[in-house]
């Protein structure tokens, strides 16, 4: 049940607000350095390389933390875990609380169009997961965030949400690395740059670049955590200098 239910939050349907956003694939596009096919694959290698060296660390670290905004009930007796690969991944336990995280990761994200998404984003995911739900955890954790005066950008927003979901840190692994590439393909399907089975095509071809990028900082930590590819960041701060603009970021 608990792959059905991570399908049900991959799925491209799942109004989690990242449609509006490019991530600075239009600015980069725009500017002239996505000319050709080589250009977008050396650019999606470059992306996820970026969320693996920057993303997946925070987010083991928010698995990690303790004082969760909230945490599921205790499984009924006999009855199957949220996630069967709740147990196989261990990061060693953070002296920080969740509270801690979510400030580091709030000071990382400083660039204007990237920090409007990102809080775009937080809010859509969470009303999304909220009414996908139901569960008293899942609903407690917006208010958790205001009580503590915390900006709810969408990758605290999806580690809490997971965590109180039940869900494990492999399956938000799995789900933030499907994410990233559905998005940024998608992104560069509305923008013209490639036909829909191309991106098809692209998104099986990286799967595993993605995977080899992830595992290789699968025990990384927040503190671990580096930008990987200076270009997007500025394709990110340059986005509001574009004349006509097709997405928010």
């Amino acid at each position: 049940m608990a792959s059905l239910e991570l399908m049900q939050l991959a799925d491209a349907s799942f109004p989690s607000g990242s449609f509006a956003f490019s991530n600075g694939l239009e600015s980069l596009a725009k500017l002239g350095y996505l000319k050709t096919m080589p250009d977008f694959r050396q650019y999606l290698s470059c992306h996820l390389e970026q969320f693996a060296s920057a993303e997946l660390p925070f987010l083991n670290s928010a698995f990690a933390a303790t004082d969760p905004p909230a945490m599921p009930a205790p499984a009924m007796a006999g009855s199957e875990p949220a996630s069967a690969s709740i147990a196989t991944t261990r990061i060693p336990a953070a002296p920080e609380t969740f509270a801690d995280v979510a400030r580091e990761w709030d000071a990382w994200v400083f660039l204007p169009a990237q920090r409007r998404a990102s809080l775009s984003q937080g809010q859509a995911w969470s009303t999304a997961l909220e009414a996908a739900r139901g569960d008293e955890c899942v609903v407690q954790v917006r208010p958790w965030f205001a009580r503590h005066g915390l900006p709810l950008h969408f990758l605290m927003a999806l580690a809490a949400g997971l965590r109180a979901a039940g869900f494990s840190l492999d399956d938000g692994r799995q789900l933030l690395l499907h994410m990233a590439l559905r998005d940024q393909l998608g992104a560069a399907v509305r923008l013209g740059l490639l036909g829909s089975m191309q991106a098809q095509k692209l998104h099986g071809e990286h799967i595993s670049v993605g995977e080899a990028f992830c595992a290789a900082r699968a025990d990384w930590t927040h503190s671990q955590a580096v930008r990987a590819a200076p270009m997007i960041d500025l394709g990110q701060a340059s986005h509001g200098q574009l004349y006509s603009k097709l997405f928010q970021s």
